[in-house]
């Protein structure tokens, strides 16, 4: 029968002088799978051991030339042969032999005589467990490599808090000296604040088998440096921790946290930042039982610097207020001293919105006290591009628990109040009540309706007759718009067009009323009736915007009106504000052929230059001139004098607001041309226009 040849395990340097023991033990190795070179004497087997690098040595100690011994430290001071084990052959259980064996770098050592059975085991079990041995050398020394690249620290402690182990990483911010720490306790080592934590965490860990952490703070050089501590069990009475420095992450963190909760522009902590102060005061109020307010203010005159001066400007007084804010409100208006983060009782929420926490607060009067405070200081001029700039502040002031128990509602509530300030004149401080949100409620709905009116033609023109004094005969009508609402029945328009106004609604009602007049007026006409001038009211709003004479245009081709029998009213305000712009779409509404006449005069601050470049042709004397005429001596100088400015320009003069006869003899002395009010008719539907115009002789206007 075939024999299975073996595989082989190996190669081994067998070293003795005497040929029957080197062939004996080349039979017993070769049946082990082993690979054998002999060598006669020490010599050869240490020329052999350097060039052939075998995986084991197998040395007789008596050898001519070179003991075994002699090889053995040979071997081992040579390069190569550092980790080869070196198997001793003595001749007898000697203990000197035994000893000088492992002195000079033997493995293992095998007596005569030899157990031959044996051998081949006995040198297997010494490969094996160099091969072990080699393996873990590697092992240990690819663990110290990548400990040594792991930045962490690594430490061991047991039950009872004291260190029995520890590593230092490679970043110095998280070393301490291995003999300050190991057979100290924590507590020698650490803050005891931090220790406790330390402890307590150990603990957790060990109760749960679960990974447990910590971050703290120590001062390291001079500077705070952050850490992060990691505690796992590894038995029941040991826990191995790591330790790594964490100040780049907290640093990192922080930065992002900064440009989350503070406002881009000025450096003040912004809308999410005090939302959450808001929350966090809301929660200790509760707690407590105490109260605090929260104020929010608008810049008064910011849109018009932004507007006139530029966004850099704007920005740069954003900046300056953002500042001054801060120099204003003390330490004790806010809920906590400033930490080295940022105090988010002041925040600035957006555009030129600010708001201001005041916690703690004993009284209304403490709160009303800071919102002067902050006015006063807002009325010191801010240089601005070398330029001094004025302007004023708007606050509005909430109250907790008084008006609100959650942030949603104190926040709006306040901001209520503001615009309550604001249209109480600006430059002040309001309180909320719920009376204010009522009509808020109802300026939106107003609003809302508005919108609607439009569509749902709820609007309607009435107008009133205008009187030539001299004739009395009607030569025109003025034409005024009105709302009948479907819930509130006619809304009078000094609610509703302020309201047109303010949410840009009157471009659109301006550009209906425009269109709906002229075809009125023409359908008047294409009754045969005499023709008359129609008086149309144009806002400021109207007025600059640019398509403003195209929709002159469109509406006179439209109705078929003759542009000479339209006539747009302006007032002062809207003519003087940006007089070049105001020359150039004079130029362009009367070379479509309308005619023009100045409203309301008297009120506004007209020069006569202006008023002569203007070119219009008419003024009319505002309401408030005639209404106390003619015992009003000082009204009725003012009067003439505007009838008399007049003429001298070759204007036409038209007084509003008659409502007496008395009225209308002193105007028609004072040589008027026109009127119109209660006392020569009310605002008319166009039936009533038409029956009017019917039964009255009517003169045209002149070209």
């Amino acid at each position: 029968m075939a024999m299975v040849p073996v595989q082989k395990r190996g190669t081994v340097l067998v070293a003795d002088d005497d040929p029957v023991m080197r062939l004996l033990m080349l039979e017993m190795l070769n049946q082990v799978g082993l690979d054998v070179i002999e060598a006669e004497d020490g010599i050869q087997a240490l020329e052999y051991a350097r060039g052939m690098a075998p995986d084991l040595v197998l040395l007789d100690v008596d050898m001519p030339g070179m003991d075994g011994f002699e090889v053995c430290r040979a071997i081992r001071r040579h390069e190569t042969g550092h980790t080869v084990p070196i198997i001793m052959v003595t001749g007898g259980d000697e203990l000197e032999a035994v000893t000088l064996a492992y002195e000079v770098g033997a493995t293992d050592f095998i007596s005569k005589p030899i157990n031959w059975p044996i051998l081949g085991h006995r040198v297997l079990y010494v490969l094996r467990a160099s091969d072990a041995i080699a393996r873990l050398r590697i092992a240990d020394a690819q663990n110290r490599a990548v400990l040594a690249a792991i930045p962490d620290t690594f430490f061991r402690l047991d039950k009872d808090g004291y260190y029995v182990d520890y590593e230092a990483g490679h970043e110095s911010g998280a070393v301490f000296p291995v003999e300050q720490c190991v057979g100290k306790h924590v507590r020698e080592v650490l803050p005891d604040d931090i220790a406790t934590r330390l402890l307590a965490q150990m603990a957790a860990a060990r109760a749960t088998s679960h990974i447990a952490s910590l971050d703290y703070e120590l001062r390291r050089a001079g500077h705070t440096r952050h850490f992060e501590a990691r505690l796992v069990t590894t038995g029941a009475d040991e826990v191995l921790g790591l330790v790594r420095d964490i100040s780049e992450r907290k640093s990192a963190e922080e930065q992002i946290r900064r440009l989350a909760y503070c406002d881009s522009l000025t450096g003040i902590p912004n809308r999410q930042a005090f939302l959450e102060t808001l929350e966090r005061e809301l929660a200790r109020s509760k707690g407590g039982n105490k109260k605090f307010a929260v104020l929010f203010m608008d810049l008064d005159s910011f849109k018009r610097i932004n507007d006139t001066l530029g966004h850099n400007v704007g920005d740069q007084l954003l900046k300056a207020v953002s500042e001054r804010l801060r120099e204003t409100i003390r330490p004790r208006d806010m809920v906590a001293p400033p930490d080295h983060h940022h105090n988010n009782n002041l925040a600035r929420l957006g555009g030129d919105e600010f708001t201001i926490l005041i916690p703690d607060l004993e009284r209304v009067e403490n709160a009303l006290a800071v919102a002067e405070r902050v006015k006063e200081a807002m009325r010191r001029p801010f240089l601005l591009d070398g330029q001094e700039n004025y302007v004023s502040a708007s606050i509005g002031i909430s109250l907790y628990p008084e008006d609100g128990d959650d942030c949603t509602s104190l926040l709006k509530y306040a901001d209520t109040a503001m615009y309550h300030a604001k249209n109480c004149g600006k430059n002040t401080a309001r309180l909320y009540n719920a009376s204010l949100t009522m009509e808020i409620m109802s300026h939106v709905k107003l609003e809302v309706g508005l919108r609607k009116a439009l569509k749902e033609r709820e609007l309607y023109l009435l107008y009133q007759p205008q009187v030539n004094v001299a004739s009395g005969r009607v030569v025109g009508v003025e034409a005024l718009c009105r709302w009948r609402h479907p819930e509130r029945g006619v809304i009078s328009p000094t609610e509703f067009i302020p309201l047109a106004e303010e949410t840009g609604l009157i471009v659109p009602i301006g550009e209906w009323v425009l269109r709906t007049a002229c075809m009125q007026a023409k359908a008047w006409q294409n009754q045969g009736l005499p023709p008359i001038r129609i008086a149309v009211n144009l806002s400021a709003k109207q007025f600059k915007d640019e398509r403003l004479s195209q929709m002159v245009v469109a509406a006179l081709e439209d109705s078929g009106l003759d542009a000479h029998w339209l006539e747009l009213e302006l007032t002062e305000g809207t003519l003087m504000d940006n007089a070049l712009s105001t020359m150039s779409t004079l130029e362009r509404l009367r070379g479509v052929g309308v005619h023009l006449s100045i409203d309301d005069f008297g009120t506004g601050y007209s020069s006569m230059s202006y008023l002569k470049r203007f070119d219009v042709r008419a003024l009319k004397i505002d309401q408030s001139f005639i209404c106390g005429l003619p015992e009003d001596a000082e009204n009725a100088t003012i009067t003439r004098a505007i009838v008399a400015m007049a003429h001298g320009l070759k204007m036409e003069v038209v007084a509003e607001g008659v409502e007496t006869d008395a009225q209308l003899r002193l105007l028609e002395q004072y040589g008027c041309d026109v009127v119109q009010g209660f006392y020569l008719g009310h605002p008319l539907p166009q039936e009533a226009v038409a029956l009017m115009l019917r039964e009255k002789a009517v003169s045209a206007p002149p070209a």
